[in-house]
Order: C-alpha cells, then structure tokens, then sequence
C-alpha cells in the first residue's frame, strides 16, 4: 500500500510497533504498516498522535488533512526536508527573470496541450458521434500550440487560457447532460464532473508539493504560474502536464457508471461528493493513476537538475 485514506469521522491514529494504529468508534483497531507507505490522507475530524507525526516525518510519508465539506487541504506534512539552499536559491534567481521564466514555462504549456490533443483524439475514436465538438477543440487546440511556440510570457499565458476553454468546451460533451457539465468550474464545483476534477487535481497538487519539496525545491514559487499568496504555485507547474490524465480517469469513472449522480448532493454552496463516492474515486485513483506521483518525481528532479547547473550571481557568495 503506497497511499492510505482514511475518510471517516472521529477517528484516532497513533504510532504502535512500526505501524499506524487505527481506532474507529465501534470497530476493532487496524494497523498500517508504515514501511511500504508514501502519503496518508486524512479527510474529516481526526486526532493524530504526535509520536505517530514524528514517525511519519522520519519515514519521509507525507500527510494531506482535508478538511469541511468541500475536502479542502488544511494541513500538510512533506516528509524530511532537502537541505541543499543553493538550489532554492538558484530557483528564486530564475523565477525572477522573465527570459529563465518563459524557458521553464513553455514546455509545461506544450506538453499540457499535447496531453489534452492526444485525449480528445482518443475520445474521438471512442465518440464518433461527437465528431463536430471533439474535431473543434482539437483543431482549437493545434491553433493554440502553434501561437505558444513563438509567445512571450504573457501571450503564453493566454495561449494556455484560450486552450484551456476551448478544450473544456469539447471535454464536457463526453458526459450525459443531466451531469450538468458546462465546462470547468471550481470554489465550489457546481456539478458532479467538476467535484471529481477538483478532488482529483488536489491530491495531483499534493503529490507534486512532496516531490519538489523531496528534491529541495519551493513549491511555492513557479514559473508559469505566478506567485500568489498560499498557492504552492510550482507544483501547479508540474501538475499541468499531468491533468489530462486525471480528466481521462474522472471521464472513464462516469462513462464506465462508476460514478454516479447518485454520489453526490448539491445545495445552495455547490455540489459536494458523498462518502461512497469517494470511497470508490479513492481506490481507483490509487489503482488507475499509480504512476503519477513517480512521474511527478521524476519532473522535479530534472527541473532540479536544470536549475543547479545554473551560475548564482556572485553576491549571493555560493
């Protein structure tokens, strides 16, 4: 077991013999091994050990609390940290030069725009019924990578925007009407597709913060996303390649009737996804999009690679 969710209420967890001791009112206790375990991811009200926090933090396991009734991320703990300051400093001298920026930021646009053509190609060939939207947004998206090959900064960053509508535009007619998908949507999702997007890319975000924390990197301070204050802006750097792989999976889940709209409520602050529906999202993704957080690694490391083989100005004396 890489990944242990844990999504029910009043629950405690504590360190016992290597393992986490799981205690649920009115069950026998369960135990986790921790060798073996990557991240532990906590939804609801829970207590947690402070031994079993320093165990985590020793094994290098991260841990994402989510918490009310939108499972935001509330807390988090990244494992051991990096300890090489030289690299974080040679990311914050590239973050702040708008040449190193676009450098760094336009291969994440293309590969994100490749990611999303080669998706929709393959939804084609499963929905030729909606060849009109599907052939739009692709032909949308090839105009766009196109126009990002030779943008500045800025226009690249329109680049993506404009992609990122016109393939929501084709990526929404693969779902029955009566989802209500119209298109992305967030804080709070107004429909079951986006809930699902918005889960998904969360625990993406998650991933991508362990392994750029791993590597000795910020998280916060990106390239092609611009600082803002709490965003762990570079691990959305990283996690825009990768999202057409969640889209797939949330489309693959509804398409297949593993979701369901009977797994999710809405009200007057959006719509939320049930505890059955995330019992089954949790153990899919776990299944189905294993090879994320390596991939994720694997990004990090070469943008780590990159970036030390940068020269530091001779005032910061590295």
């Amino acid at each position: 077991m890489r990944t242990l969710y844990l999504d029910r209420k009043n629950a405690e967890l504590a360190l016992d013999a290597g393992s986490i001791l799981i205690r649920l009112p009115g069950e026998h206790p369960a135990r986790v091994p921790l060798v073996g375990l990557e991240r532990v991811i906590v939804k609801g009200e829970a207590k947690v050990s402070t031994a079993l926090l320093a165990a985590l933090h020793a094994a290098d396991v991260g841990l994402l609390v989510l918490s009310g009734r939108r499972a935001e991320p509330t807390a988090t703990l990244l494992g051991r940290p990096h300890a090489d300051v030289r690299l974080r400093l040679a990311q914050f001298e590239a973050a702040r030069e708008p040449a190193q920026r676009l450098a760094f930021a336009r291969p994440l646009v293309l590969a994100k725009l490749d990611a999303q053509m080669r998706l929709l190609a393959r939804a084609l060939k499963a929905r030729p019924d909606l060849r009109f939207p599907l052939t739009s947004g692709l032909e949308a998206l090839a105009a766009r990578k196109e126009a990002a090959l030779h943008a500045d900064l800025p226009a690249l960053l329109g680049c993506e925007g404009a992609a990122a509508a016109a393939y929501f535009e084709a990526f929404s007619k693969l779902f029955p009407p009566a989802l209500g998908m119209q298109g992305r949507n967030r804080r709070p999702p107004r429909d079951p597709v986006n809930a699902a997007l918005s889960l998904g890319y969360t625990l993406a975000t998650f991933a991508a913060v362990r392994a750029l924390a791993h590597v000795g990197l910020d998280p916060l301070l990106g390239f092609l996303h611009a600082p803002a204050f709490g965003r762990p802006a570079l691990a959305c750097d990283l996690v825009e390649p990768i999202r057409a792989h969640i889209d797939e999976f949330v489309w693959r889940l509804f398409a297949e009737r593993r979701l369901r709209a009977e797994h999710f409520r809405s009200d007057h602050t959006g719509c939320l996804m049930g505890k059955s529906g995330r019992e089954i999202f949790y153990a899919a993704f776990e299944e189905e999009l294993a090879a994320l957080p390596r991939l994720l690694r694997q990004m990090a490391s070469g943008l780590a690679r990159t970036l030390r083989r940068m020269p530091l100005p001779e005032w910061l004396g590295c």
